[in-house]
């Protein structure tokens, strides 16, 4: 298929991307490439279908969730989050102040409820374990909690922007902590919390662990009343434990990695509940056994959706399905650790590349720098350029013997946005540019 040696992987982009700007005549482009008879375009239609996926990594969002809600499609939906927090700045508590509040501030993203306003009730626990910045936490890992610590009763609507709330118990428990701690272990204080939802708890939140408004202050006073500020930030550690339960849907006693078709006019992507879409890449992989000696110029993947996708997700990566695993996908964990310098940059690659589609810029940057393909929703459709990534993926086919290439998984890139996206059956589509040598 390729002009390309065995091994020559990253190097494919110096071969592909002819793309010429000549007026295309009837399915051929001609060019004035050496070697070169014509540039050719053909198109497929892409069969989709759906896959139950019920835990992926959640510890990797800026956000977390928090409540329960019941979807009218498919199921309940009920959400824990475990984080840690830490010192940020103000005031060292010292025995010479006493305590006046504790105030928590939450940045809300985003929220499901059944009407424009609802009762909020949870929970905040101390936990049992700690959470560890290496690990990765899957959504269906459950943490146990000890006390609670703070009920927490609300209403919430569906404008509302923060979260915020207080309580004389946890301000007690928080407080006390500081105090006996000196000043170099308050600088270093960190924390581990819970929140579960309460009873009669009527909306799920999602709320944004990074944004400056999310915040705890705790306010003191010392003998002359003047007040003192602490402040206490969310680090990155944390993650969101998702329980889904289908048994009054229609998905009914589906499990874990069951593929679907929920209805003849769409496929679904919906993190929440675990359901992604399944592309089928079968018709375009027999197109490239049956050609020799081209050069692929240009790869386009278009998925149209349906007007039903009222808020769709923003942006999807595109996933290698494994029967076995559902989607390969460990390498995400460790970019960073590539971008440092710790991990073998080629390796990790290869690796990456089996896992995931991989953007254009991965092979044409340079070294160390690599990435999923990311394609945002724009007038209902995520539209993409593949060319380097499907031939990267065809040559490991072809030579590796890596077959991991039929089928790939559209997942959210946020895999806690409350957002779902309805692929419209036969929008699909997949065209490809290529030129053939004499």
């Amino acid at each position: 298929m390729s002009l390309l040696d065995k091994g020559n992987f990253v190097i494919i982009g110096l071969f592909l991307l002819i793309i010429s700007s000549c007026e295309q005549d009837e399915n051929i482009i001609n060019v004035n490439v050496e070697g070169v008879t014509k540039t050719s375009y053909v198109e497929f239609n892409i069969t989709t279908s759906e896959i139950l996926i019920d835990s992926l990594r959640t510890d990797d969002s800026n956000f977390i969730l928090v409540g329960d809600y019941e979807d009218p499609l498919f199921g309940a939906l009920a959400a824990k989050a475990y984080f840690e927090l830490q010192y940020d700045s103000g005031a060292v508590i010292a025995d010479t102040l006493s305590l006046d509040s504790v105030v928590f501030i939450l940045k809300i993203e985003d929220q499901l409820m059944e009407g424009a306003s609802a009762r909020f009730n949870m929970d905040v626990h101390a936990m049992r374990d700690s959470l560890f910045a290496q690990a990765v936490y899957l959504a269906n890992k459950e943490l146990p909690v000890a006390k609670n610590l703070q009920s927490v009763t609300n209403n919430v609507n569906n404008t509302d922007s923060l979260f915020v709330f207080s309580g004389a118990d946890f301000s007690n428990y928080l407080f006390k902590q500081m105090l006996d701690l000196d000043v170099s272990e308050q600088y270093s204080y960190r924390s581990e919390l819970a929140f579960v939802p309460a009873a009669e708890n009527e909306a799920l939140l999602s709320f944004d662990m990074t944004s400056e408004e999310t915040k705890i202050l705790i306010y003191s006073r010392d003998p002359n009343d003047s007040l003192f500020i602490t402040k206490f930030r969310f680090n990155n550690v944390h993650f969101t434990q998702l329980d889904r339960d289908k048994s009054d849907s229609d998905l009914a006693g589906l499990s874990n990695l069951d593929s679907l078709q929920f209805s003849d006019d769409f496929s679904v992507i919906n993190p929440m509940q675990g359901l992604f879409t399944v592309l089928d890449f079968s018709e375009v992989i027999q197109f490239l056994d049956n050609k020799d000696n081209i050069i692929l110029n240009s790869v386009e993947l278009d998925v149209g959706l349906t007007a039903a996708s009222t808020d769709p997700i923003k942006s999807v990566n595109f996933y290698t399905f494994n029967e076995q695993g559902g989607i390969n996908g460990n390498t995400f964990a460790s970019l960073d650790l590539v971008i440092q310098g710790n991990l073998d940059y080629v390796e990790t690659f290869n690796r990456a590349a089996s896992d995931f589609l991989l953007s254009e810029e991965s092979f044409i940057s340079g070294a160390g720098v690599f990435s999923p393909v990311t394609s945002e929703v724009s007038e209902l459709s995520y539209n993409t350029t593949i060319t380097l990534s499907l031939e990267d993926r065809y040559l490991r086919n072809t030579f590796l013997e890596d077959s991991n290439l039929e089928k790939m998984v559209m997942i959210a890139e946020d895999r806690l946005t409350l957002n779902q996206s309805f692929v419209e059956r036969g929008s699909v589509t997949v065209k490809i540019y290529y030129t053939e040598a004499n």
